[in-house]
């Protein structure tokens, strides 16, 4: 079931917008229960641009990756927090609810629209400000009852460089961050310190030892023997 895309000012208008720090809300499971049968009795209630709106202001009180994200995304970061602990290397250096290491005083999230719903999916563009506006777009999957988080995508100024740290030109502009790309992309790495494979040697024709010589001598002798 395809849906329209919804721009949602007059959800912004209900509270959707909100000011907090890095600690966590302290909603509970009957609240989204109740914003469900608020929203809508039927059973497509929560396949709706309001509907995803208000649990976007649950997920973001919230803001643990355990009640907010989906099986798929906990199951990837699982297996790379794996990695990073057994060779000691780091994969995420950021908190991606607040985008950043730090947390401003005026913290602050802000949906900007709903859109591509789906029986099992849609995605969500959030305006994070932590010191500085964020563009931010969720994806977002229906699975358990309910819509989670399966990936963040964050848009930022930047450029590319080469390997001697210089601008590489012409590179500058808006670059996206594909979380769960990223995080693939650790998880095939190699590591630093695993070990290289030794290619096969060469065939060489066998040399001939001093052994083996003296054998092919007595061979040659007791044959004149016997003639």
């Amino acid at each position: 079931m395809n849906k329209t895309s919804l721009c949602l000012g007059a959800v912004l208008a209900i509270g959707l917008s909100a000011c907090g720090n890095k600690t966590q809300g302290t909603g509970t499971a009957a609240d989204s229960t109740a914003i469900a049968t608020t929203i809508s009795a039927d059973n497509d209630g929560k396949h709706t641009a309001e509907y995803i709106a208000l649990r976007l202001t649950k997920i973001y009180e919230l803001r643990n990756d355990s009640l907010c994200c989906s099986q798929h995304y906990r199951d990837l970061y699982a297996h790379a927090s794996e990695k990073s602990k057994n060779e000691g290397t780091i994969f995420m250096d950021a908190d991606h609810w607040v985008m950043g290491q730090d947390v401003s005083e005026d913290w602050s999230y802000g949906l900007q629209q709903v859109n591509n719903i789906t029986d099992s999916s849609a995605q969500a563009t959030m305006i994070i400000h932590n010191f500085t506006d964020q563009k931010v777009v969720l994806d977002l999957v229906f699975e358990r009852d309910d819509w989670y988080v399966d990936n963040f995508h964050s848009y930022y100024e930047g450029a590319e460089y080469d390997e001697a740290g210089n601008t590489i030109p012409g590179s500058e502009g808006m670059k996206e961050f594909d979380e769960v790309k990223s995080i693939t992309e650790y998880l095939n790495q190699e590591p630093a310190d695993a070990p290289v494979e030794a290619e096969p040697l060469p065939d060489v024709p066998r040399r001939n030892t001093v052994r083996e010589l003296e054998r092919q001598e007595a061979a040659k002798a007791a044959s004149k023997r016997e003639k």
